[in-house]
Order: C-alpha cells, then structure tokens, then sequence
C-alpha cells in the first residue's frame, strides 16, 4: 500500500510542480521570443537585399533606357551624317543597317528638279536609294546614303558593307542634291569641295554635252578631295580646277584616304566588277568607280 502523504508534504510537492510548469512556460516564451527575433532579423535582411535588388533592376533598367543598350535593327529612318555609338548597334549582324529601296515620295520630292529631271534616259523605276554606314575622318560610325541605277545597287550594298568591315574612312556621303546650286555639273563641283561621296547626278561631263555615267546612276564618286579629277590643257593648266587638288597629285605620297591600287576601296570595287577613273590615259579621276 502506498504511503499516505503529510498535509505538509502534498503542499510542498504541489509547489513544486507549479514551479517547474512556470519554468517550462518561461522557456517557452524565451524560445518564442528569440525565435520571433531571429526571424525578424533575417526577414530584414531579405528585405534589405530585396530592395537592393530591385533598385539595381530599376538602374539597370533606366541605364538601358537611356543609353539603348539594345542595339538598333535599322537605320533606314535615320538621316545621312547621323553619328551612331559602336554599342547601339550590333556589329556581329552590320548587314542589318544596309538597305536598298525604290524610290519613295519622300525621297522622289527631294530630288526631283535637281539631280533628276524627266528624261528620256533613265526612270525612277531604275533607281535605287541605299542607307549603309560608314566610318567618318575622324573614324566615328555615321550614316550615309546613294542613289544608284538598280543594276549595281546590290553591288555597291556589298562593297560599303565590306568596306565598313574593315574600317575604311568616307568622310561623308549625302545625296548631291544637298549641295545643289542650280545645275548638275557646279552642283558637283561643291559636293566634292565638301568631299562628298555621291553617285546618282543626272548631268552632262564637265565641258562637253554628253551625258555622265553618274547620269545613269552607274558610277561613285569617293572621297573627292583627296582623289580629284586631273585633266590638262595643252598649255599644261588644269582643265579644271578644284579645291586642293595639286596637293594630291603625287599618288605615291601616302597620304591618307587616296586610293591606289593597293587601297581597299580598289580592291573591293574592281573585285565587284567595277572599273577605276586612275587608270585612265588621257585623264586621271582618281575618285571614280564605274560599272556599265
């Protein structure tokens, strides 16, 4: 039999119990409370890098808006002599920003009465406008744009397209009617004086009444200024004159941008099937690339 507690005794052990389920809750409230407190803890933490996060992707996001570090698709709405940042372009695909179109409204409204006129020679159906890019004298990306007879135009696409490819220099290349004067032939005249690559010019050869192949849209006129037009009268004058062009004039000076037969521009164009205005005998026009 079990043995009988004294009054005192069962007060005693009641006590007890009551102290140590006390002890067990306090334990328990104290787990809780550090665990509570580990978890706020960590939970800002994860807010904190949250945040981070999401303003390194709001940075992220407004560096793209503002720089376009996705790169353009076309140029084709662009005008000629925009200057464009390597990184705004993808240069593994350059083929994507050169293009060959018909003449458009916009285009036909710029040239018409200028370097076309109705003729009985060439239609606008046998014209095509190109977009390329090409880099500048002071070797920056830059649009330009040609106009050239259907013919060749796939050509010529390729050829600055190569030549963007290596880099080689064209200081500009705007449509001749930008520098129109009133005629085709002093129109030219101050393209090249602005060096200006140019092809389409519905116009005669200076000092004659027969047309141009630039009347056709079959030849390119590159960098002038550097590779003029050399022809001399009897009297050993210049049949014409134009700017700076004695200082050219010694074709194995190595200065920059002239085109010899070991220049890309040389290579590229004659490998197209195109001819080259140096290797004329009776004149010299260093400038020009024909195809017929």
């Amino acid at each position: 039999m079990k043995k009988r507690m004294s009054k005192g005794k069962k007060i005693r052990h009641r006590a007890g119990r009551r102290r140590r389920r006390i002890g067990f809750i306090c334990a328990a409230c104290l787990a809780g409370a550090l665990a509570v407190s580990a978890c706020k803890i960590v939970w800002q933490g994860h807010d904190r890098q949250v945040k981070k996060a999401q303003n390194s992707v709001k940075t992220s996001d407004n560096t793209l808006l503002e720089d376009l570090a996705v790169p353009l698709t076309s140029i084709k709405d662009m005008d000629a002599g925009t200057v464009i940042q390597p990184e705004k372009l993808n240069l593994e695909q350059s083929s994507l920003y050169f293009s060959v179109q018909e003449i458009d409204e916009d285009v036909f409204q710029y040239i018409n009465g200028k370097s076309y006129t109705e003729n009985d020679n060439i239609s606008l159906q046998d014209l095509r406008y190109l977009k390329v890019l090409h880099y500048n004298y002071d070797h920056k990306i830059q649009v330009g744009e040609l106009i050239v007879n259907k013919k060749i135009a796939d050509d010529c696409s390729h050829i600055f397209m190569e030549l963007f490819a290596q880099e080689y220099e064209i200081q500009s290349m705007y449509l001749i009617d930008r520098f129109w004067v009133g005629n085709g032939v002093d129109s030219d005249t101050v393209s090249i004086e602005n060096n200006n690559t140019s092809a389409f010019n519905y116009r005669v050869v200076p000092g004659s009444d027969h047309l141009s192949n630039h009347a056709g849209g079959c030849a390119v006129d590159l960098n002038p200024l550097q590779n003029p037009y050399v022809k001399y009268k009897k009297d050993g004058t210049f049949d014409k004159y134009y700017k700076d062009m004695e200082k050219y004039l010694e074709r194995d000076s190595n200065e920059p941008h002239m085109i010899t037969h070991e220049d890309p521009a040389y290579q590229i164009f004659t490998k197209y099937g195109f001819t080259w205005g140096g290797d004329w005998q009776s004149s010299k026009d260093y400038q020009h690339f024909e195809k017929k």
